[in-house]
């Protein structure tokens, strides 16, 4: 089974080749649904995700009207 260490801000985590699978899944998962915790089961243990400071797209209000135009002649 291949292992890989991996350092971030001076924590350091063994990880195997499948929960690098698991986290990359947790984590494409939390970005379809923002600010939810997303849970994947990997070979090391729980693996969790929750994409942050993100704005729900479902939420997001869109004006369907058209912007006032402007017609700029040189006079």
């Amino acid at each position: 089974m291949n292992q890989f260490e991996v350092s971030i801000n001076g924590t350091t985590l063994t990880l195997t080749a499948e929960d690098l699978v698991m986290m990359s899944t947790a984590m494409m998962d939390a970005m379809r649904t923002p600010n939810k915790e997303i849970f994947s089961q990997g070979s090391s243990g729980k693996i969790r995700a929750k994409l942050l400071n993100a704005k729900d797209e479902r939420n997001q209000q869109f004006n369907e009207r058209s912007p006032k135009s402007f017609v700029v002649t040189d006079c």
